[in-house]
């Protein structure tokens, strides 16, 4: 990737935001910005346990919900293939999704990368044993509203996909995603179970009274854990960077670098809304969120046309196409609380920070 002259952007007060909420809002945090397709800054602050190695710009993190753009981008790419359209009905792959209730026969994939197939948000389903065990559990859970009707974030959705992958690719998730979306755009940090080559570079999580110890390299998701850490929803660890990589992708048109993962009219229909809730507080493109409001994780200085994406355990990535800016931000809020308020306030500061840096400089 390009490296763009680092001195032509102060990036001196995003850092200092990251230093000053070690220890209240994380306890290791890496900021990855590009800028029309150049590197324009990596900051990497604390440590990767606590105690132990400092934080590197290739630092690997649990990436939570930022998996669902790669798993939603493999679906997609499946859609390039002919191989799924996005308005075919979930039952035609996903059999036992109909169960009694007719509006289920109505979903389709559009409605599981927009959040709008009527799906809960969540349900514990920790307790289960396997994936097959959780994906029963997934088709029997009743619908909330009807198809199309409203917007709720939805991991069970995700699930779905993940699972539909697998048998639409006839390949196990974590293959499908690297073999469809991790090659093609030559992303390497970016793994289901993260293997030996990766761990001493992992950033710790919570440590999770559940389980009784400090999650490293082990998906602090609950579901995915019970799915045995491979999921549609979460699982995926990477780097900042390679989180930028597939953003980027979807900022030039489906390529970086000549590397081509989708047809550029996907990506164009990918992040253009595609649903909005009844509130107007969701926009949602597939499996990108738009933005909405100044309130929104990027800040206010980034433009509406803007699209991103964050994770529970404190991730997130926002392209600003205005701009041509990408930043990805990874931190293990959850390590400190699973309170979202400090992480969101934080986030809202480093997109305000980077946006005015680059303005600035142009």
């Amino acid at each position: 990737m390009m490296r763009a002259d680092l001195d032509a952007l102060d990036l001196a007060p995003a850092a200092d935001l990251l230093r000053s909420t070690l220890g209240t809002v994380h306890t290791c945090a890496v900021l990855h910005a590009r800028a029309g397709g150049a590197v324009v800054g990596e900051i990497a602050v604390g440590e990767r346990v606590p105690g132990g190695v400092p934080a590197t710009a290739d630092s690997i993190f649990d990436l939570a919900s930022l998996t669902k753009l790669f798993t939603g981008t493999t679906l997609l790419a499946l859609f390039d293939r002919r191989a799924v359209a996005l308005d075919d009905p979930v039952v035609g792959v996903i059999p036992e999704f109909a169960g009694r209730d007719p509006r289920r026969r109505r979903v389709t994939f559009r409605h599981l990368l927009t959040h709008a197939s009527g799906l809960p948000a969540h349900v514990n389903l920790r307790e289960e044993i396997g994936a097959a065990a959780v994906i029963e559990r997934v088709c029997s859970t009743p619908l909330s509203f009807a198809p199309g009707a409203d917007v709720i974030y939805s991991d069970l959705g995700f699930m779905l996909v993940g699972e539909a992958i697998e048998r639409i690719s006839k390949l196990p998730l974590a293959d499908a995603v690297q073999s469809l979306v991790a090659d093609p755009l030559g992303i390497e940090d970016v793994s289901f179970r993260p293997a030996a080559r990766m761990r001493e570079r992992v950033v710790c999580t919570e440590n999770d009274r559940w389980r009784g110890r400090l999650l490293s390299g082990e998906v602090h998701d609950e579901n995915c854990w019970a799915m045995g850490g491979v999921a549609g929803h979460a699982g995926l660890f990477g780097t900042a960077a390679s989180v930028a990589d597939l953003a980027e992708a979807y900022r030039e048109g489906g390529a970086i670098e000549q590397r081509r993962v989708l047809a550029r009219p996907t990506t164009m229909l990918a992040v253009r809304e595609s649903a909005l809730s009844k509130d107007g507080q969701e926009r949602r493109g597939l499996a990108w969120g738009l933005k909405v409001s100044d309130a929104s994780s990027c800040g206010a200085r980034f433009s509406m046309r803007s699209y991103g994406h964050t994770g529970y355990t404190g991730t997130s990535v926002w392209v600003d196409p205005r701009r041509r800016l990408t930043v990805a931000l990874l931190t293990n809020r959850v390590h400190l609380s699973r309170n979202p308020d400090p992480v969101r306030a934080l986030r809202i500061a480093i997109h305000d920070a980077v946006a005015e840096a680059v303005d600035a400089s142009s």
